[in-house]
């Protein structure tokens, strides 16, 4: 065949191509219509379209003429660099300029493919590169039977039928885009319209990708959402081709999983899109080429699904086509991701303001700090229980708990160690009952067990006991191992009321009687405990106007010095000119104002009054003398403590050395260190510091050392069986004995026989106190004690006091 038949042949080739580029609509038939129109009529032997579609290898896309058959599963790198053997196609497409081959029989370039070409009648072959949108896309091959037949003339029809067809695709891609687009946006519509019909978090996440899927026709859609505590997102819903396996895949949030530098695992690290419009050539994807090769994703977008700035999911698109994702494309993503975020926010909100609302349920109904019901449920539900018992004439018990000495535990310690104790307790009543039963609490340290189908009060009793055990355990707070002991009183329905106001009254009662008796103990509320109570509340109104009415008035116990016989100073004690019952010494009423709270401002007075007192003793002519105040424990841990010290020496003008403050042991021991802080307060005043009750409270030598303390007081419960007793004998030498080592004075109370007296002389006991030499009298007495004291301590003066 000549040239110049060729030319035209070529020109008819251009004319026939052109017509089929007219007709095509899609990328599909565009390449297979072009290679048709190219062969037919004898143009050329043979056509073929290379396309990358990974940019890594240029694959058969269509073909016609003799032989193309072959081509079918041709392949060839685009890498120059690849040990793969390349021909005319990788040379045109890395060059960017159409490869002549004139002789194909000897060209070295097609040594691979010289046998089949040979088959094929091919002389001579010409590459061109296909562009779109400026970027080399694949390769046009044109094959004729007569070496040397591509002049300058043939190969540019050749380049011109590539163009036109670049052209074409490039009408196509925009044809592509727009659809994409309009896909896009009937998937956002739909998808919109399916976070409206979304009625739980799971709807809204199957319908969006359902949306996105059939309206966006994606290969597939997915949504992921982070879990708390863990490094991987956790799919929650996909739609598309190889969904169900999708919802097996792991997918990271961490970089410091493979994972996690994946598509999902960028977007979510960085809170921005991650596209990839060839999954294959993205080297960030690298470790995940495998995967992609056995499914059709070629393009993919992860778009990270914020809450107040955080990423908290991210949902995923895959496309079977390369170049899905344009920017404009992305940013439609973005506003479904947006919508699919806020959609989320409202159902966190909602979520948020359901638990806030069942918050505030569970607090109107529980105790915040140990979460039992609070008095509101207690009442209710023990209204339930009286109805039932009533329906089925059973027994049901009220149980009022209340925990002993807290408010020292809780003033000494703080609180915090306070509320770790009511914690402990609610725990340790919860479990020590049965299921049915209920424990509530009502406010401080105050408990109420409500025990359903109760028998008889032996079984009550059983429960009770049982309780004041697992209360009495030990248990750490601050550091310290502490013991809390109750009281507990009971009412039973129906005896001792028939709605729960009343059994719940009366349980008080009965405790309150439990609490005076002693505490650690249980009562049951019987008509008795009813009028106690009575007199009670009245001795409680009385003790709380006393002190307006000045009915408190202070006796003097004097101390003996035991080497001179001289009265070496006093100690104050309250008493109480009740206006009915007559003069009250102490025991009977000071425990009553130490738990009402009473007993702070009536210690005050009694600083204050003792100090004046003093000072008038030395206006009469008596010489300067000690003057001892008791500081209950309430009072030890009032913040004015200190300040009630200064005042009434400031307002006294006595010496701060003559006044010494006692303080038991048991409340030194309670918290150490806040003990010594207050007592090193006191000290630097010049005020002198004596523990009282001493050997009752458990104290060790180390511990008593760092007490600045100048004098001890062996408690009267090791002086009344001495010296018959053999244990209190050697407590008493034992005290005495470190009490020395120490550089204390040594205070034995009590006192009552001469062999008592005797016994501690022996010992060398410092100073002595109690009937024997004199009990507690007025202060116009004190100046007759001191003429006797002169002459010294004889038996019928003993006897004389003691009367």
């Amino acid at each position: 065949m000549t040239t110049q038949t060729n030319i035209t042949h070529m020109f008819a080739a251009l004319r026939d191509t052109n017509e089929a580029l007219l007709r095509t609509i899609s990328r599909e038939e565009l390449y297979q219509q072009v290679c048709d129109a190219a062969v037919g009529g004898e143009k050329f032997i043979a056509t073929a379209v290379l396309i990358s579609k990974t940019s890594n290898q240029l694959r058969y896309e269509a073909g016609a003429g003799a032989g193309i058959g072959r081509l079918s599963s041709f392949e060839t790198p685009v890498d120059l660099n690849s040990t793969k053997e390349k021909g005319p196609a990788s040379l045109a497409f890395h060059a960017g300029q159409p490869c002549i081959i004139n002789d194909y029989l000897n060209d070295e370039r097609v040594r691979t493919w010289r046998e089949a070409g040979v088959c094929a009648g091919i002389g001579a072959a010409a590459a061109v590169p296909i562009i779109s949108n400026g970027h080399g896309i694949g390769i046009f091959v044109f094959f004729l039977g007569t070496p040397g037949a591509f002049v300058d003339e043939i190969i540019g029809i050749a380049e011109r039928i590539a163009g036109n067809v670049s052209i074409v695709m490039d009408r196509l891609e925009r044809e592509a885009e727009k659809n994409r687009v309009s896909r896009m946006v009937s998937a956002l519509s739909a998808s919109n319209e399916a976070i409206l019909r979304a009625e739980t978090r799971e709807k809204l996440f199957q319908l969006v990708c359902d949306a996105a899927v059939l309206g966006g026709r994606f290969t597939s859609t997915l949504i992921a959402l982070a879990k708390p505590g863990s490094d991987f997102l956790h799919i929650v819903a996909a739609t598309g081709s190889g969904a169900a396996a999708s919802m097996a895949h792991k997918l990271a949030a961490t970089a410091a999983l493979p994972e996690g530098h994946g598509l999902s695992g960028i977007a979510f690290r960085t809170k921005q899109p991650c596209v990839t419009n060839d999954y294959l050539a993205d080297q960030r994807l690298s470790p995940f080429h495998d995967l992609v090769r056995t499914t059709d994703a070629r393009s993919g977008a992860a778009l990270p699904l914020l809450r107040h700035g955080q990423a908290v999911g991210i949902l995923l698109f895959v496309s079977a086509e390369l170049n899905t994702f344009t920017p404009e494309f992305v940013e439609l993503l973005q506003r479904l991701a947006g919508n699919v975020s806020f959609a989320l926010d409202n159902f966190d909100r909602a979520d948020e303001k359901e638990q806030a609302e069942e918050r505030i349920r569970y607090l109107a109904t529980h105790d915040s700090l140990t979460n039992l019901p609070n008095r509101a449920m207690f009442n209710q539900l023990l209204t339930f229980s009286i109805k039932t018992a009533k329906r089925y004439q059973r027994q049901c018990a009220v149980l009022f708990i209340d925990l002993d000495r807290f408010k020292l535990i809780n003033d000494s310690l703080g609180h915090e160690a306070g509320d770790s104790l009511l914690v402990e307790v609610a725990s340790r009543l919860r479990n020590g009952l049965r299921a049915s039963d209920i424990v509530a609490r009502l406010g401080g340290d105050e408990f109420m067990i409500l025990l359903n189908e109760t028998t008889d009060c032996q079984q009550i009793t059983t429960v009770a006991q049982h309780l004041l055990s697992i209360l009495s355990k030990p248990l750490t707070l601050s550091g310290l191992e502490c013991r809390v002991t109750a009281s507990i009183g009971i009412a039973i329905f129906p005896d001792d009321g028939t709605d729960e106001h009343s059994l719940m009254r009366n349980a008080d009662t009965a405790m309150y009687l439990a609490k005076s008796e002693g505490k650690n103990d249980v009562r049951f509320f019987s008509n008795e405990i009813k009028t106690q109570s009575t007199d009670h509340l009245t001795m409680e109104t009385d003790l709380r106007q006393a002190l307006e009415r000045d009915e408190f008035c202070l006796h003097y116990q004097p101390k003996l010095d035991v080497a001179t016989g001289q009265i070496a100073g006093v100690e104050a004690l309250l008493h109480w000119n009740h206006p009915k019952l007559g003069l009250l010494p102490p025991m009977q009423f000071i425990p009553l104002a130490e738990e009402t709270g009473v007993i702070v401002p009536i210690g005050r007075w009694v600083l204050k009054t003792a100090c004046a007192q003093n000072m008038a003793w030395q206006r009469d002519g008596l010489l300067p003398m000690s003057m001892a105040v008791n500081v209950s424990p309430r009072q030890f841990s009032d913040e004015h403590l200190l300040r009630d010290i200064d005042v009434a020496l400031s307002s006294s003008g006595m010496d701060p050395k003559l006044l010494q403050i006692e303080i038991t042991e048991s409340m030194l021991m309670l918290n150490i260190e806040k003990a010594i802080s207050i007592l090193d307060a006191i000290q630097s005043r010049g005020v002198r510091l004596a523990i009282d009750d001493f050997g009752t409270g458990y104290s060790s030598m180390s511990a008593l050392k760092r007490f600045p303390i100048d004098t001890i007081k062996i408690d009267r419960s090791f002086v009344r069986d001495l010296p018959r007793n053999a244990g209190d004998k050697a407590i008493a030498q034992a005290i005495i004995n470190m009490g020395k080592a120490l550089g204390l004075t040594i205070v034995a109370e009590g006192v009552e026989t001469i062999d008592q007296d005797a016994f501690l002389r022996d010992l060398a006991c410092d100073e002595i106190q109690g009937f024997r030499f004199s009990k507690p009298v007025p202060a116009s007495q004190i100046t007759e004690l001191l003429r006797v004291a002169a002459l010294g301590v004889t038996d019928s003066t003993a006897d004389a006091q003691s009367q």
